[in-house]
């Protein structure tokens, strides 16, 4: 059996540059073509514990992003009447008492350059391209681009996101694998108009949801309005103005902060209109190729398990292939099984968060969804207390990098 060498990962944001410092370090040599003509600067807030601060601390690269990072936002909902907050405790487990696994809050723009800069030292990196053609062979794969000259690799890699085009190229297309999940989510960033520091607001209705959380510095708002539909939104067509007033009409009758907010969507910055959908695959690998991050597994965003999963994916892949001498025989199966449990709880946040967060309910459902979180938060304060486990090491949330290699 021919070992795995070279390696093409198809995609420069988070899973990208993670695999692609990894398989560095493990004599490979890792090729990133990446769409888009530089590194993407912008994008969302990201909080990060648990694993994925984990998989930083092991590439080394904790304490520089912690250094750009702020605390997690403390969380407020206001549930029926807007001056009744219940706030929302926190509940640590016993794991996250290790100083790698305390979270924190950065952006998404911070993380991918720091991720970048990295790995791009030995790393060779082709911007504003894109692999149009994927053609596997007993003895390597042949491989096609925009803009590109053909290359003949041993292995693909497909880190390219929700919209995969390595996905659509090797597995099929998307709708075959895509779930939505009832919801559609607008997501944008503002000046800190309101003055608020360390902070979540949420505010629920019957079908909408909506959101303001500051950044890491206190700077800037992220806004966020969640709300339901029987089929996704299909705004693609649409012009961001388009899209701007069909958020206005849908909250045109909410109260609290978000005619303010709608006001300043008007000035927003990384404006994001999308359904709430999650990748959903029977197998992640075929043949020489593997997928990882969400083109393989996306949880949806509102999980906020999207960058873990990423860099852990990335992790286990290469210590997999690094296990098994590049045999990716034995390398792609088991990272699939490697990685089963820790996506199904991710994605089970991901369909929780979103049924949360815009209930599914019309007045009365909604106040009995209210009193069930004042209940819950009742319940997880006094368990804090107690030094209760959180259980997410019973559901699959917990995994141990230990397993599949020593910390760098």
């Amino acid at each position: 059996m021919q070992r795995t060498k070279t390696i093409l990962i198809s995609g420069g944001g988070i899973a990208g540059p993670a695999l692609a410092y990894w398989l560095r370090e493990y004599g490979f040599t890792p090729v990133v073509v990446e769409r888009a003509p530089r590194i993407r600067t912008g994008g969302q807030r990201i909080e990060m514990s648990g694993v994925g601060a984990e998989a930083l601390h092991r590439m080394g690269l904790l304490e520089r992003i912690r250094a750009e990072s702020g605390p997690p936002p403390a969380g407020v909902f206001y549930l029926g009447r807007a001056d009744r907050p219940a706030a929302m405790p926190s509940w640590d487990s016993p794991a996250d008492d290790r100083p790698e696994r305390a979270p924190f809050a950065v952006k998404r723009g911070v993380l991918g350059t720091v991720l970048y800069e990295n790995a791009r030292e030995g790393v060779e990196y082709v911007f504003d391209d894109s692999i149009t053609a994927v053609e596997q062979s007993d003895d390597g794969v042949r491989v096609s681009f925009e803009n590109s000259a053909p290359r003949r690799v041993d292995l693909v890699v497909g880190a390219d996101g929700l919209f995969s085009n390595v996905r659509s190229l090797v597995f099929g297309p998307a709708e075959r694998f895509t779930r939505f999940l009832g919801t559609n989510l607008v997501i944008f960033t503002v000046d800190n108009y309101l003055g608020h520091r360390d902070s979540m607001s949420w505010h629920m209705w019957p079908y909408r949801g909506c959101a303001i959380t500051t950044f890491p510095g206190n700077a800037e708002l992220e806004g966020l309005f969640l709300f339901r539909s029987t089929r996704p939104m299909e705004v693609r067509d649409l012009t961001v103005e388009q899209r701007m007033r069909l958020v206005e009409r849908i909250y045109a009758d909410a109260g609290w902060e978000v005619p303010g907010l709608l006001r300043q969507m008007r000035a927003s910055r990384d404006f994001v209109f999308t359904p709430s959908t999650q990748i959903r695959m029977d197998s992640w690998t075929r043949g020489r190729v593997a997928l990882v991050g969400d083109s393989g597994y996306c949880p949806d965003p509102m999980s906020g398990q999207g960058s873990t999963l990423a860099l852990v994916g990335a992790y286990i892949l290469a210590a997999e292939l690094r296990a098994a001498g590049g045999d990716h025989t034995r390398a792609l199966p088991a990272y699939d099984a490697a990685m089963r449990r820790f996506v199904a709880f991710s994605q089970g946040v991901g369909d929780y968060s979103t049924a949360f967060a815009a209930p599914r309910a019309g007045r009365w459902g909604t106040w009995a969804r209210e009193q069930q979180i004042r209940a819950l938060f009742a319940v997880i304060e006094r368990a804090r207390g107690l030094n209760l486990p959180v259980p997410a090491a019973w559901l699959g949330g917990e995994l141990s990098l230990a397993d599949y290699a020593p910390a760098a």
